[in-house]
């Protein structure tokens, strides 16, 4: 009986021993993780810790303070490593290793590491899309800010930027497709003002062919998201070569009133009168007559006309 016992204390005095041989290395092993990191290496820092910390762990409740000092620092330490590779401009890389600190967060119970490392992923695409962005290669730009809205599909910066990048890549109903979603999100007013400019030089582009019809239509489109002087001037001009003369009038007007001081105002406002004059509205024609009749150019035939209608 007498040498069971011995044996038993023999034993346990080894195991004791040996927990505490395991918790002075894992001791060492935190400490040599705090020296890499006095050095700036990060991921040197947390291989140490995760050594100590899994070492720790089979020490029972001599391994407790190591095991805590390890849960604080590890699961921010993953995640400015994975901003190391951000700054690096390995974007791909930044990812992954945002994905490994979510991960080890959410283990070891730090939530609002996880939270902050999940919040960062979209903001690490949207980096990776502008750099592709400025530059000039759209189709990888377009391809990193559809990364972004996969996993963060309310991000309006993301559907705006991609509108940029398929806009530059000649793909419009792409454009105009992301440009309304990005509109939807909050990005409205920056969303349709490249909305109006893809539709405005779709106007420019069907008048020139003398497709005057789509013209006024794809005008009318420019306008209905953002109002411009450009589109009411092809609108006008389509009007005009359609016969639509008040419809035409209707466009220049808006025209002269967007864009007042345009080196064309007054060729404008005599066509105008001109117009008016054809409908037999001489009272409009001969207030826009007076507007140019001391014009260089235009002078000499408006105060003609004025005195062709007794003005």
């Amino acid at each position: 009986m007498k040498k069971v016992l011995v044996s038993i204390c023999a034993f346990v005095a080894a195991l004791s021993l040996g927990f505490a041989q395991d918790v002075n290395e894992a001791i060492t092993l935190y400490r040599y993780g705090t020296d890499a990191l006095a050095l700036g290496d990060n991921a040197g820092a947390l291989d140490y810790f995760q050594k100590a910390y899994n070492l720790a762990g089979e020490c029972g409740e001599a391994g407790l303070e190591v095991i805590a000092n390890c849960e604080s620092i590890m699961p921010k330490l993953s995640v400015r490593i994975a901003k190391d590779a951000l700054n690096e401009g390995d974007y791909d890389g930044a990812v992954a290793k945002l994905r490994e600190a979510i991960s080890l967060s959410e283990k070891l119970n730090a939530d609002t590491v996880a939270a902050e490392a999940e919040a960062l992923i979209p903001q690490v695409y949207i980096q990776k899309g502008t750099k592709f962005l400025k530059a000039k290669e759209y189709e990888a730009a377009a391809e990193a800010f559809q990364q972004t809205l996969d996993v963060d599909p309310n991000n309006a910066k993301a559907a705006l930027y991609m509108g940029q990048a398929y806009d530059k890549l000649g793909n419009v109903d792409k454009a105009v497709e992301t440009y309304e979603i990005a509109a939807s999100l909050g990005q409205e007013k920056a969303a349709n003002k490249q909305l109006s400019a893809i539709f405005l030089k779709k106007a420019n582009a069907a008048n020139k062919a003398k497709k005057f019809a789509e013209a006024i239509e794809m005008a009318g489109k420019s306008n209905s998201y953002l109002e411009n002087a450009d589109a009411c001037y092809i609108a006008g001009l389509a009007s005009q070569q359609l016969g639509k003369a008040e419809q035409a009038i209707a466009n220049f007007e808006k025209y002269v009133e967007l864009k007042p001081g345009a080196g064309n105002v007054a060729a404008v406002k005599f066509t105008i009168a001109s117009l008016y004059q054809g409908l037999k509205n001489n009272a409009k024609a001969a207030e826009f007559y007076k507007m140019v009749e001391n014009d260089p150019t235009y002078g000499a035939d408006a105060q003609k006309q004025l005195k062709a209608l007794g003005k």
